[in-house]
C-alpha cells in the first residue's frame, strides 16, 4: 500500500472546524482511488475527544500532538511540534483547511522541505497516468487553475472551506489513534497567543460562517441592503450577497458568494431577491439549509430551496425582524427571572406566505 493521505486538522473552540472536516472527506475519496488509508494529525491540548470525529468523517488513523504549550494557536509552536510528526507520516499528498490558522505556518514548512503547495485548492486527484493533480481558484476567483506535477511528487493542497461541505459522517467507524508529547520550549516561540475570541459575524469571513443572509438584486438598492443587515444582526448571522450587487457598490466586494467569490457551506443560507445564477448556486451547494425568499416562483433559487417564500422581502423582513426580536426579549426576560412566561419557540418563517 503507497503512503496514506495526510491530513493536518484544525480546531476552534473545543470542535474540529468544517473545513477540517471537508479535508478529511476530500482525503477520503482521495484514498480511495490510491488504495491507501487517510491519516489525521491533530495539535492542540486536551483534543482526545475529536479523534472519534475524525474518524467518523474518513480517518483510518489519527496521531495527537498533545501539550500546554499548544492550547492557543502559534505558529512557531505549531511548527515545532508538527513538523517531526508529519515528516514520520512521509506522505506524498498532505491536505489542509485553507485558513489563517494553516497559513501562518504551512508555508514555512513547505519551503523548508521543498514541497510544492498549493493554496485556494478546490479538488486533489491523481491522472490515469499518476501524475498529482490539483484544481484551484485564483485571480480573485475569476480563474481556476489545473496543476500536474511529476509521478511521485510529493504535495500540500489548501483547500478552501466551504467548497464541498461535509456530512454527518459515520459514528462506528474503529480509529487507530496514537498521542504524541512533543519537547517543546514554549520560551522560544517568536509569536504568543493571549486569548482566543469567538468572531462577530459581522466580520467572520464568510466561507467559515454558520449562518448567512444574502441579497440579490431584488432588494432593490443600498436601503434594501441595510435591512438585511438587520436582519443578519437579528439572526446573528453574517451578510453577503451576489456578484452584481457587490459591483453595484451596496455590498464589499470581499463579501460576495459564487464560484468568483467566496463558496460557503453555512447551516443556514437565507437569501432574499436572489434569482440564483449558475455560479452563485455553485457557491452555496454546501449548505445545510437554503431558504428563499422571492417574488418570482420561477427562479432557480427558489426551485432548490428547502423553504421557498414567494413574496415581497420588504413586506416579510420586517416582520421577520420584529418576531426575532421579540423572541430574543423573551428568552432574555425569563433568563433573568421574569414571572411571564416565555412565548413557546416556533419557527420565524410561520407567518410568511409559501408556495412550498
Amino acid at each position: 500500500m503507497t503512503s496514506p493521505v495526510l491530513v493536518i486538522a484544525e480546531s476552534a473552540f473545543d470542535e474540529l472546524t468544517p473545513g477540517t472536516l471537508e479535508c478529511v472527506e476530500e482525503a477520503r475519496e482521495l484514498a480511495a482511488n490510491l488504495g491507501t488509508a487517510v491519516h489525521a494529525v491533530l495539535a492542540g491540548h486536551d483534543i482526545e475527544a475529536m479523534a472519534s470525529v475524525l474518524a467518523a468523517h474518513g480517518a483510518d488513523r489519527v496521531t495527537l500532538v498533545s501539550h500546554p504549550a499548544l492550547s492557543q494557536f502559534t505558529a512557531d509552536g505549531w511548527l515545532a511540534a508538527m513538523a517531526p510528526v508529519l515528516r514520520d507520516v512521509n506522505a506524498q499528498f498532505t491536505l489542509a483547511s485553507d485558513s489563517a490558522y494553516s497559513r501562518a505556518w504551512l508555508p514555512r514548512l513547505s519551503a523548508r522541505w521543498r514541497i510544492p503547495m498549493a493554496t485556494g485548492s478546490i479538488r486533489v486527484k491523481v491522472t490515469e497516468e499518476g501524475y498529482p493533480e490539483v484544481f484551484r481558484i485564483s485571480h480573485d476567483g475569476k480563474l481556476h487553475e489545473r496543476l500536474i506535477w511529476a509521478r511521485g511528487t510529493a504535495v500540500m493542497a489548501m483547500i478552501v472551506p466551504g467548497v464541498r461541505g461535509a456530512g454527518a459522517g459515520q459514528e462506528c467507524r474503529s480509529v487507530e489513534v496514537t498521542t504524541v508529547i512533543p519537547d517543546l520550549d514554549p520560551a522560544s516561540f517568536r509569536d504568543r497567543t493571549l486569548r482566543t475570541l469567538p468572531p462577530d459575524p459581522k466580520e467572520v469571513d464568510l466561507s467559515e460562517a454558520e449562518r448567512i443572509v444574502s441579497g440579490g438584486l431584488g432588494v432593490g438598492g443600498p436601503e434594501g441592503m441595510d435591512q438585511l443587515k438587520r436582519l443578519a444582526d437579528a439572526l446573528e448571522a453574517s451578510l453577503g450577497g451576489t456578484r452584481v450587487v457587490a459591483d453595484r457598490g451596496w455590498l464589499a466586494t470581499d463579501r460576495f458568494i459564487g464560484t468568483t467569490g467566496k463558496i460557503v457551506a453555512p447551516k443556514l443560507y437565507f437569501a432574499l431577491g436572489v434569482s440564483g445564477a449558475g455560479q452563485h448556486l455553485a457557491g452555496i451547494g454546501g449548505s445545510d439549509t437554503i431558504v428563499a425568499i422571492n417574488t418570482d416562483r420561477t427562479s432557480p433559487l427558489l426551485k432548490i430551496a428547502d423553504l421557498g417564500v414567494v413574496g415581497d422581502l420588504n413586506e416579510i423582513v420586517p416582520i421577520l425582524i420584529r418576531k426575532l426580536r421579540e423572541e430574543r426579549s423573551g428568552a432574555n426576560a425569563a433568563g433573568n427571572g421574569d414571572a411571564r412566561p416565555a412565548a413557546p419557540a416556533r419557527p420565524a418563517l410561520e407567518t410568511t406566505p409559501s408556495d412550498r
